[in-house]
């Protein structure tokens, strides 16, 4: 046992260094080349980092024009994942409206759990307000994007009563 004094210990006393991890120290017998482990290749399989947002959406489901809400987790421009209450149908043909970057995204499911989804998308198009729809942008989902974003509000309801004098 070693009593507290009040200088250092000798290097000697100190503890060493954490033991270096094995793998790390494999390198390729020629410069420029890289060795990867059979672990690392399959860790993260995407084409592009995706970044955290859990930002608020609209799932447009095509032909039926079902709209769910939902929240981005994270995303990327060829992808996301979305979770949600319900989904009532899995579609060919989806698209998420993100009223915050008037951004609408096409898209299928690349996979699919009972509230969770993950998306790849096709197709891109941030919309402006003052513009015409672009063209590859369905009029549905034009329609849908403008009413969620606030700028064509749905008309009052109309009471049938009538007046007499």
């Amino acid at each position: 046992m070693t009593a507290l004094t009040g200088r250092e210990a000798s290097p000697a006393a100190r503890p060493s260094s954490p033991v270096p991890n094995p793998i790390a120290g494999i390198s390729s017998p020629r410069p420029g080349v890289e060795i990867i482990q059979p672990y690392a290749q399959f860790s993260n399989r995407r084409s592009e980092p995706r970044f955290d947002c859990n930002d608020s959406a609209t799932l447009f489901l095509l032909p039926s024009q079902a709209q769910v809400s939902c929240r981005v987790l994270n995303q990327s421009a060829s992808g996301a994942q979305v979770i949600f209450e319900s989904l009532p149908e899995v579609p060919a043909e989806i698209w998420l409206i993100d009223i915050k970057t008037h951004m609408v995204k096409c898209g299928t499911a690349a996979w699919s759990m009972t509230s969770k989804m993950g998306l790849k998308f096709s197709f891109l198009q941030r919309l402006d307000p003052a513009a015409a729809r672009p063209a590859r942008v369905p009029e549905a989902v034009y329609k849908a994007w403008r009413t969620l974003a606030g700028l064509d509000p749905e008309p009052p309801v109309e009471d049938d009563v009538f007046f007499l004098d």
